[in-house]
């Protein structure tokens, strides 16, 4: 699971190599696109909702 979380996040940031993808293509022929869907998506949701705290925060200072 750590391997997938590091392929989305390089993913997310475009940095990656021919190794890692791969790797990551065996995984999805093997194991399915499954995971990198819901741990995408999660992480999706996890940046969505940082963004839209810190933006908060940062409004709640400014006032």
């Amino acid at each position: 699971m750590l391997n997938i979380i590091k392929s989305i996040l390089l993913a997310f940031f475009g940095i990656s190599n021919n190794r890692k993808l791969s790797q990551d293509d065996a995984f999805v022929e093997k194991h399915g696109i499954k995971y990198f869907l819901i741990i995408g998506f999660l992480v999706a949701i996890l940046l969505l909702l940082t963004l839209a705290i810190l933006v908060n925060f940062i409004l709640n200072l400014i006032k």
